[in-house]
């Protein structure tokens, strides 16, 4: 702290009649919650003091003589007092898509905060998660991406991002169809709290990969049925549902259902309304309802596009859309398939978009 601050603070603390720490305190840790968090926070949504403890199931928030406990799947982000500047520059790159150099940013901030094991493992995370994104996208990172997970997941068996970390790298072994792994790591999900709930899920998609969707189908009912109304849980097998719907061309029950899943969705959930419109999209193109089809995937384009893997997937469907003689607008077409080469060089999305699969 500056001389010149310090002297400040100071006279604020004598101004006000209060202790000096608890003015510092206000420039300490930001912790922000997602919008449907249980935690009382102030107006603005974030609790503020220092992190005091991370693990799998809260992280506590210390002000003054008060401990906050926070759900850790409430949380957003922490913004750390004292994180380096290579953190909050590879936040800005990964945000603005460029997911390399967001990657090595990551790489640079945890060696630079190896004496902060918080900011560490943030920055760790972030480097597997944008790694992870990079490869489902481009097949060639995959390796690279999974041992990333893989050497995290041992590191961190307790902190705040292991939910997380287990799911990327089950994804990515599903992916590479690596059903022996996957099943060692969902096994590992499913003895975090909440996480057999995510575990379930995974392995029903794998039913759906290996070309099993009717059994799929009967498995996701079951999770649909117990899960509590409004719940990640049953949101997310409403989805995967909805996909196996479609893939057996059941148009019309996997419409009623990605719409049920729309409304009851918070606007701010970006991550599945981008699925959701996304798959609405695939569901409505399928059925030859081509204008339709392009509104939803419209809908991911201009309000969700921050979902980096699912706008990239509404782009290249836009492109083939764009062509349908219902719509007839390849000057459209073209632009988005080169808003899919700039912004998503390396997607998988471009073969499809480019050959109009």
């Amino acid at each position: 702290m500056s001389h010149r601050r310090s002297r400040l603070l100071t006279v604020l603390a004598s101004s006000l009649a209060l202790p000096l720490a608890s003015i510092t305190a206000s420039f300490g840790d930001i912790v922000t919650l997602s919008s449907d968090a249980s935690t009382k926070t102030s107006k603005d949504g974030l609790v503020r003091g220092t992190v005091i403890s991370e693990s799998t199931t809260k992280v506590e928030v210390k002000l003054g003589n008060t401990v906050t406990p926070i759900p850790s799947n409430e949380i957003v982000s922490i913004k750390y007092d004292g994180q380096p500047a290579s953190l909050e520059q590879a936040q800005a790159k990964e945000a603005a898509n460029s997911l390399m150099e967001a990657a090595d940013l990551y790489k640079k901030a945890a060696a630079e905060a190896s004496s902060k094991p918080f900011i560490a493992e943030d920055a760790a995370f972030g480097q597997a998660r944008v790694m992870t994104e990079l490869a489902l996208n481009d097949a060639s990172k995959a390796a690279e991406a999974t041992d990333l997970l893989d050497k995290f997941s041992r590191t961190y068996k307790t902190g705040r991002h292991i939910a997380q970390a287990l799911e990327s790298l089950a994804k990515l072994q599903i992916a590479r169809e690596n059903y022996t792994g996957v099943e060692a790591t969902l096994g590992q999900l499913a003895k975090l709290p909440g996480g057999d709930d995510r575990a379930s899920i995974l392995r029903i998609k794998i039913l759906t990969r290996k070309g099993q969707t009717e059994q799929a189908i009967g498995e996701l009912d079951k999770v649909i049925a117990s899960a509590p109304e409004g719940s990640a849980k049953k949101r997310d097998a409403q989805l995967a549902k909805a996909e196996s719907l479609v893939s057996l061309r059941k148009f019309g029950e996997a419409e009623s259902l990605l719409n049920a899943v729309i409304k009851a969705s918070p606007a701010e959930d970006a991550a599945t309304q981008a699925a959701a419109h996304n798959s609405l999209g695939d569901c409505l193109k399928a059925a030859g309802r081509p204008k339709e089809a392009l509104y939803a995937y419209l809908h991911t384009d201009l309000l969700f596009s921050k979902e980096k893997d699912e706008h990239a997937r509404a782009l290249a469907q836009l492109a083939q859309l764009w062509k349908d003689p219902q719509l007839n607008r390849p000057d459209r077409a073209e632009e988005a398939l080169e808003r899919l080469k700039q912004e998503y060089p390396r997607s998988h999305f471009l073969s499809g978009a480019s050959s109009g699969r």
